[in-house]
C-alpha cells in the first residue's frame, strides 16, 4: 500500500458513483483470481496468467474466495473465525459442502489448513491488487493522461479491462501500458509462417476454401508453437526433428476426448488450457508437457474446438491461452 487509509478514503470519495462501483467490484474479482490461482497451484495444475475466476475455479472443489468486508477500522463488529476483531474481513465457502468461514489474512493457514507458501501467495497477490488501486488514484489525483500514440488504431483484441478503464475515464496501470505497447509491437511485424508438411500444395493450388481456412487456424496455432522438453534418446536410436506441423498429426485428440471437449465448451468453460487441465486430471488424457508447463494437447483441444464451432466467438488477448464463447 502507497497511500494512507485517509487518503485512499479521501481519492475514492473523489470518483463519481460509477467508478467507485467499478473499482469495488475488480477488488473483489481480482482477489477472488488471486486466491482461485493460488489454490489450483496447490493442486498442481498449470493456469495462464490471465485466468479469470470462474474459469479457474472449475477445477477447485474445495474453497472458494466470496468477498470481503472493509470496515474502515478496526471494529468489533467485524471478527475472525478466532473472535478476533478486524479491520479486513475476508469471505469464503466451501464448493462442496457449502461451509462459509469469515477470517483476517493472518489466519488463512490456520482456518483452511492450506500450506504456508501458497498463504503467502495469496497475501502478496492482495497486497499488489491493493498497490494497483493506489496507483490508479494517485494517477487520478496527478492529472495523468496516456501517450496519444498508444491510443491510435487499437486492436480488436484489447482486454476488457482496459476498455472499461477508457470508457470510465480511470488512468491505465502500468501493466496496461506495459500490454498496448505489446500490442501495438506485434501489430507491426511481419507474420511468418511454418513451413507445411511434406507434400501439402502451396495455397491457391489446388485446395478448397475450406482446406485454406483449417490451414489458417493451424498457421495461427503455430504462432505459439513450442518445443517440448527433450527426452535421452535410446542407444542406437535416432533422433528426429519434428515439425510443428507434423506434430499436430502426431498428437490427434481421441474421440472420447472430443465428446468431453464438447460438452465442456457447451457447459461454458472458456479457456483452453483449463479444458486441458480438465482432461488429464478427469479423462485420463496425456500428462506430457511443454517446458513451459502448456499440455501437449493444448493444439489439437484448440484445433478440434474451432472446427466444431466455427461460429465461436474467440478471445485471444494472451500467448499461453485461448478463450471461447459459444
Amino acid at each position: 500500500m502507497i497511500l494512507s487509509v485517509q487518503d485512499r478514503e479521501m481519492l475514492l470519495a473523489e470518483l463519481n458513483a460509477e467508478q467507485r462501483h467499478y473499482l469495488s467490484e475488480q477488488m473483489v474479482r481480482s482477489r477472488r483470481t488471486v486466491f482461485a490461482n493460488a489454490m489450483a497451484r496447490e493442486k498442481g495444475y498449470h493456469i495462464p496468467e490471465h485466468a479469470d475466476p470462474e474459469t479457474i475455479e472449475v477445477l477447485l472443489d474445495d474453497w472458494l474466495y466470496t468477498g470481503y468486508i472493509d470496515a474502515g477500522a478496526v471494529t468489533p463488529d467485524l471478527r475472525c473465525e478466532c473472535g478476533r476483531p478486524l479491520r479486513y474481513q475476508h469471505h469464503v465457502t466451501h464448493k462442496v459442502t457449502g461451509e462459509e468461514k469469515k477470517f483476517g489474512i493472518e489466519h488463512l493457514k490456520e482456518h483452511l489448513g492450506i500450506d504456508a507458501s501458497i498463504v503467502t501467495a495469496i497475501k502478496q497477490g492482495f497486497d499488489a491488487i491493493d498497490y494497483e488501486l493506489d496507483e490508479i488514484l494517485i494517477k487520478l489525483r496527478s492529472g495523468w493522461k496516456p501517450e496519444p500514440e498508444l491510443l491510435a488504431n487499437l486492436p480488436a483484441s484489447l482486454p476488457e479491462e482496459i476498455r472499461m478503464h477508457q470508457k470510465l475515464g480511470l488512468p491505465l496501470l502500468e501493466r496496461h501500458t506495459r500490454k498496448l505497447r505489446q500490442l501495438r509491437s506485434e501489430g507491426l511485424k511481419p507474420k511468418i509462417l511454418p513451413p507445411l508438411p511434406q507434400g501439402a500444395p502451396p495455397s491457391g493450388t489446388g485446395t478448397s476454401r475450406r482446406e485454406e481456412k483449417e490451414k489458417e487456424k493451424v498457421d495461427d496455432l503455430f504462432s505459439w508453437f513450442e518445443e517440448p522438453e527433450e527426452e535421452p534418446e535410446q542407444p542406437g536410436q535416432q533422433a528426429e526433428p519434428v515439425s510443428a506441423a507434423s506434430a499436430i498429426s502426431v498428437q490427434s485428440l481421441p474421440p472420447y476426448l472430443q465428446q468431453k471437449v464438447e460438452s465442456y465448451v457447451r457447459d461454458d468453460v472458456r479457456s483452453a488450457r483449463v479444458i486441458c487441465e480438465l482432461l488429464i486430471r478427469e479423462h485420463g488424457a496425456s500428462e506430457a508437457r511443454f517446458a513451459t508447463g502448456k499440455p501437449m494437447i493444448y493444439l489439437p483441444v484448440c484445433l478440434y474446438i474451432e472446427r466444431v464451432f466455427p461460429d465461436a466467438k474467440l478471445e485471444r488477448l494472451y500467448q499461453d491461452d485461448r478463450c471461447y464463447t459459444v
